[in-house]
């Protein structure tokens, strides 16, 4: 009795997925997965105010949010005419880091952990090395950042340069602030300052 009990279930389940295949399911859920990490630029600008005023962004850099593995939500900036992606973590709090820990001697660490839980992919990191601390200025904030290098693990011969910056607004669920971080990294050749440090002076955090 309970096998066939078993066999119901299965083929109920079978029927029901089938159904949602047939009559749009699948479509319909892959549209309300584009339109939230997809939104139009003015809709993006004026939903995600926790994270700044990205009104003055150039359209060279095209707007998207999702979720990773991990929880963290992020906003992401891919500057159009190189494909170079910026992107925002919401680290929730700002115990796991802040702003005043790119002074310490203690970024290093702080940073080698957040990677390592933050990551999207299969791509880690070795040789981690801070070459430059120092921060931008927008619209009179100060936003410390630190210029890194590394080695890409699985993948031989790459090298890679970075920047991680931070800076601190009110979480959109919590009432006290949370550290959102700045993280951008490519091929050491095709590596270009600039890109950040424009998409972070035009933002109002």
């Amino acid at each position: 009795m309970g096998c066939l009990k078993s066999l119901i279930k299965k083929i109920i389940f079978i029927i029901l997925i089938v159904a949602f295949f047939a009559f749009g399911g699948y479509s319909f859920v892959k549209k309300q997965i584009n339109n939230y990490q997809n939104p139009p630029r003015a809709v993006f600008v004026q939903t995600e105010k926790n994270y700044g005023d990205f009104s003055k962004v150039s359209g060279d850099y095209q707007l998207s949010r999702s979720y990773n593995f991990f929880g963290y939500k992020k906003i992401n900036a891919k500057y159009i005419p190189t494909g170079q992606k910026i992107t925002i973590f919401d680290l929730k709090d700002n115990k796991k880091l802040s702003p005043n820990d790119f002074a310490t001697n203690e970024i290093n660490n702080k940073i080698n952990d957040l990677l390592t839980k933050s990551k999207d992919s299969f791509i880690t990191f070795e040789d981690f090395k801070i070459i430059q601390k120092g921060n931008y200025v927008s619209k009179g904030q100060k936003v410390p950042y630190i210029k890194f290098s590394a080695k890409v693990k699985n993948i031989p011969f790459k090298n890679v340069i970075g920047i991680i910056a931070a800076y601190e607004t009110k979480n959109e669920k919590a009432k006290n602030p949370s550290t959102k971080l700045i993280f951008t990294v490519v091929d050491t050749k095709a590596f270009n300052p600039v890109i950040v440090e424009n998409f972070i002076k035009a933002v109002k955090f």
